[in-house]
């Protein structure tokens, strides 16, 4: 008992975190932090009334920066109420192949000195201990202090925010198992970025919630032509702006546009709950090779993962066609 087929937990016992993270080879995972008792993380406190949507911004802006230092690729993720949803590739490969000198710049960009004139001296007293470079190098390619780094920093900043101290998290973080094919992939993303939907903080795929993967890419593809005709890439801060942007080669197998049709199709079909043999179900995108097994890997997801807080059905969306943003069908949807 335990974990099931797809790697999903059937919620009967708990596995040990280092046998769920490869630390040698790394892989893609769903990982999932969410916060003690009744605090929120960036929704609204339905018992004070005090909004907390802010902190959104927060933890996607944070997220993204640990990303330029340590060596994971976040693809995929959602910030919930009170918790947040990541789909992201460990590469702790990375680690091992970087330079002595961008070990030490990495590790400074997290931890910078009081002033900035005193950088290169930091640099060139790190690249002198190579004991303390090798310790580093292994906390550049280790998922947990990723998931550390976010977790401490927001969880400090909002205590300072509410004038309390104590547990903001309720632990460190949920891990699934590495996913064993980007079917699994592309399920898991799909669960991430529909989750806004279920909680009903909006009703379309185009529309989604505001700090949530798929609004980043719309957002990015409203503003390039022909970008929902590209293969899907990791996301990244782009420097200057702070826009959230695809980065490197498209590594996921499939094209932003006919991702969001995908989207769309399970959000119709209901993909948060069972339906009774016989149903009617709207028609598949042609793009997608394998509708049941797609639909059936995301309930999945949401079975292990699914809470309570989105309840009752799951809204009324509109179907829109996938554009470039000059008014032609984008290549790939």
């Amino acid at each position: 008992m335990g974990w099931g087929a797809e790697g999903v937990h059937n919620g009967v016992m708990t596995i040990a975190r280092r046998e769920l993270i490869d630390r040698e080879r790394g892989g893609w995972h769903h990982v999932v932090s969410r916060c003690v008792r009744r605090a929120w993380l960036c929704g609204r406190d339905t018992r004070s009334g005090l909004d907390f949507s802010h902190r959104r911004g927060w933890i996607e802006e944070r997220m993204l920066f640990l990303t330029e230092v340590f060596c994971v690729r976040v693809h995929g993720y959602a910030m919930m109420s009170n918790h947040c949803h990541i789909a992201l590739e460990y590469r702790p490969r990375e680690a091992r192949e970087l330079s002595e000198e961008e070990v030490a710049r990495r590790w400074l960009k997290l931890y910078p000195p009081k002033r900035a004139e005193l950088l290169e001296g930091a640099v060139e007293a790190l690249l002198s201990d190579s004991e303390r470079l090798a310790v580093l190098r292994g906390r550049l390619g280790d998922l947990s202090w990723f998931m550390g780094r976010l977790n401490e920093w927001v969880a400090r900043r909002a205590n300072r925010e509410d004038g309390c101290t104590g547990r903001f998290w309720e632990g460190r973080f949920h891990s699934s198992r590495p996913m064993g094919s980007l079917a699994e992939v592309r399920a898991c993303m799909a669960y991430v970025d529909l989750n806004p939907l279920r909680a009903g903080a909006t009703r379309t795929v185009a529309e989604a919630g505001e700090h949530t993967s798929a609004r980043r890419r719309v957002e990015e593809a409203e503003r390039e032509a022909g970008k929902l005709g590209e293969p899907m890439a990791a996301l990244r801060l782009e420097a200057g702006t702070g826009r959230v942007v695809t980065a490197g080669p498209g590594g996921l197998g499939w094209r932003l546009g006919a991702y969001l049709e995908h989207l769309e199709w399970a959000a119709r079909c209901g993909w948060e709950k069972r339906v009774g043999r016989g149903a009617a179900r709207p028609e598949a995108p042609r793009t997608l090779e394998d509708p049941d097994g797609f639909l059936k890997r995301v309930r999945r997801y949401h079975r292990r993962w699914g809470r309570k807080e989105g309840r009752g059905d799951l809204p009324r969306i509109e179907l829109r066609p996938c554009r470039t943003g000059r008014g032609e069908a984008a290549e790939g949807c």
